[in-house]
């Protein structure tokens, strides 16, 4: 499901109208954004919590001239989905 497709359907729950429920989508990502760029967890009861993890530099090989590389280290965002939501998913 695209971007446009997921506010369309949660425009047709709510009632609401597309231009608002895009601004609400947008608002919600960013929230969540700012929060992770200064370290925080965001913990949405229900849904699951977003933080990030540091990943280490590591080695690695180029596979097309088979020489080892050094793979920078960086920050990625993990997702872990709360057991009631797993359930919903599951059951």
């Amino acid at each position: 499901m695209k971007k446009s497709e997921f506010i369309e359907y949660v425009t047709d729950k709510t009632g609401s109208t597309v231009k608002y429920t895009g601004k609400f989508f947008d608002a919600f990502w960013k929230g969540i954004e700012e929060q992770l760029k200064k370290g925080e967890e965001v913990c949405l009861t229900g849904i699951g919590t977003f933080r990030i993890k540091k990943r280490p530099e590591r080695k690695g090989v180029n596979p097309q001239t088979k020489k080892y590389i050094t793979i920078p280290a960086k920050k990625v965002v993990v997702f872990k989905p709360s057991q009631s939501f797993a359930d919903r998913i599951n059951g």
